[in-house]
């Protein structure tokens, strides 16, 4: 085999192995996201329940029974009854200090991702470089602050594939960068580690 033959041999070859990987890379991201998340629903409350109840060991269980839990919770919570109870469980979580301050960040967190009011949501996504120069990160302004005379923007840095954990650092005006993209569109792209994302981000 002379050198043309073996070059185009190797170039077919690395053809077929970077076609190969572009192709499968983000299969195997989406099935480990998948695989993630379904694994932390399916033990976020069956080892608990197994204590009280005799659960059989069946795969998908646990994610079933945390789904129907949601689900009633959801119903709980939308009649007269159900909102009494949950202000009375707020009402008893902010009598514990450390606790009462999981709890509400948490809670606000949700509603600012999640909820489809204006109140209380993030205002808009911006890009930040974070955690170092040169890497862009995804933030939604929390609000906007003077500091020392200057202009600082409280920007919430959530981490993929779960928002609801991140980083708040206060980040000078100058230095953020304000894009087209929703809260709603930036939370789609973190839930996907990236998966989904739109083509061109327009900058504002």
């Amino acid at each position: 085999m002379n050198d043309y033959r073996k070059k185009v041999l190797l170039i077919k070859v690395r053809d077929t192995f970077l076609t190969g990987l572009f192709v499968f890379i983000p299969i195997a991201i989406t099935i480990w996201i998948v695989v993630w998340l379904l694994s932390f629903v399916n033990n976020l409350v069956l080892p608990y329940l197994r204590y009280l109840l005799p659960i059989p060991d069946i795969p998908g269980v646990g994610i079933l029974i945390t789904v129907l839990l949601v689900f009633i919770t959801g119903l709980i919570a939308q009649n007269y009854f159900g909102k009494k109870l949950i202000s009375l469980w707020d009402s008893l979580i902010n009598r514990i200090p450390l606790v009462r301050s999981i709890y509400i960040a948490t809670k606000q967190l949700m509603e600012n991702l999640f909820n489809s009011k204006g109140k209380g949501k993030f205002k808009e996504t911006v890009l930040v470089e974070f955690p170092r120069k040169g890497m862009l990160s995804i933030g939604f302004v929390a609000n906007k602050i003077q500091l020392d005379g200057k202009t600082y923007y409280l920007v919430y840095i959530p981490t993929a594939p779960n928002p609801t954990s991140g980083y708040t650092i206060f980040v000078e005006e100058s230095e953020v960068r304000h894009t087209d993209l929703t809260v709603e569109e930036a939370t789609k792209i973190i839930l996907s580690g990236g998966l989904v994302s739109k083509e061109k981000i327009k900058p504002l």
